[in-house]
């Protein structure tokens, strides 16, 4: 058994003695979903004035459930040790950053930082091309990079020519196997940053390409086509667990760092909604979850009857309207938007476990297909949260 499978099991174990705490629907349920199995860590969410994420708050959890303090043995040291063949120019002229915005452009200096030197490079998910661009300013070697909107090809290759770089472009769409023969051709596959089923394909496909080598940092594993995870490596096809888009979606979801104004116009969304819920419960005389679908943020400011008045003829349930006025359901939603904080407060213990664990079954295919496979961190999680990266070679 590898090191990587040896952990992968451990985590595996962990994370399905515990789906309780964290495979659950947040709106769907109006109880706390695990009081039965975890009366004590219940009645603490029950506690007034209580300062949900906390350290103290934590401690507490910890002292009551002190197995959920063991998911940091699990994950590895933070960041990734360098390349030894990479030493990145820090005093890179100013006009190579042209366009790009500050914290994008130091993510892709610390990714290319951890990205060994190639003959040449694919750039999958190109965008502009702004990654590409850095390693054909930084090697002098041609880069392809493959996009799949022409209008932002068109702008890379313009970039690519006042900066005289050994940049190609393709427009590409890589889920219909377009990106195929590039990689046949690749040293080196690279992808910063890559949703879903976008960076899954560049796994499979490189696989069957044998393309020499590939650093990928992936993101959003919920931007997918299927209602379930389908696991990539035999070790993660043999767990028992079964992850739906919402807990891929847990993968991915930190806590808020948005500004005051965008915190607080989701929050009072979240109250709106599970006020709008529990009307719509009482409304139809039916317990259970009823989805509302994307609203403008400025009807927001109109107050909550306004918005359960566009909810409901939304939903067709104008004429249930007149016998159960919306008002009494405003307190409701507040309510219940604390309760939720409180459960998401436990949940987010499992997040940075279940998205390494979706990381783990990348590497471990690769390793599977014949790859020497190092994960890590490429940079510290103040410059972006999604910091992981695989970086793969043929043995």
């Amino acid at each position: 058994m590898t090191s990587l499978q040896q952990r992968f099991q451990s985590l595996d174990t962990w994370l399905n003695t515990h789906t309780q705490l964290w495979q659950f629907d947040t709106f769907a349920r109006l109880d706390t979903p695990w009081e039965n199995v975890y009366p004590e860590l219940a009645a603490l969410l029950k506690r007034e004035n209580l300062d949900t994420g906390s350290e103290a708050f934590y401690a507490e959890v910890f002292r009551l459930c002190p197995d959920l303090k063991t998911a940091s043995n699990f994950l590895p040291p933070d960041l990734l040790d360098p390349s030894p063949q990479r030493t990145l120019t820090h005093d890179l002229p100013s006009y190579v950053s042209a366009g790009i915005k500050g914290r994008k452009w130091s993510q892709i200096q610390a990714f290319v930082a951890h990205t060994p030197t190639a003959n040449n490079y694919v750039e999958w998910c190109a965008g502009k091309g702004h990654l590409g661009k850095l390693l054909a300013f930084q090697d002098n070697k041609p880069v392809h990079s493959l996009e799949w909107q022409k209008t932002l090809c068109e702008a890379g290759e313009q970039e690519a020519k006042r900066l005289n770089l050994p940049q190609t472009f393709t427009h590409a769409d890589v889920l219909k196997g377009e990106g195929r023969p590039a990689l046949a051709n690749a040293h080196c596959a690279v992808a910063l940053h890559a949703c879903g089923d976008l960076h899954r394909e560049l796994i499979e496909q490189a696989v069957t390409a044998n393309t020499a080598m590939l650093c990928i940092s992936p993101c959003c594993y919920h931007l997918t086509q299927v209602s379930h995870y389908q696991p990539l490596s035999h070790s993660a096809q043999q767990s028992a667990l079964t992850l739906r888009q919402a807990d891929l979606k847990l993968a991915v979801k930190e806590v808020a760092t948005a500004g005051k104004r965008e915190q607080r116009l989701k929050q009072l969304e979240l109250t709106y909604r599970l006020g709008f819920d529990a009307w719509q419960r009482s409304a139809r005389q039916q317990d259970e979850y009823l989805p509302v679908p994307s609203v403008q943020k400025a009807l927001l400011n109109q107050g909550f009857a306004t918005f359960c008045q566009w909810a409901a003829e939304q939903k067709g349930l104008i004429d249930l309207t007149a016998k159960t006025p919306f008002e009494d359901f405003e307190p409701i939603g507040q309510t219940r938007y604390q309760h939720i904080q409180k459960l998401e407060a436990i949940s987010q213990l499992f997040r940075p476990a279940l998205e390494y664990w979706l990381v783990l079954d990348r590497a471990m295919y690769l390793e599977e297909n014949g790859y020497q496979v190092e994960i890590g961190k490429f940079c510290d999680k103040s410059l972006t949260p999604r910091n992981w990266m695989i970086r793969a070679e043929r043995a």
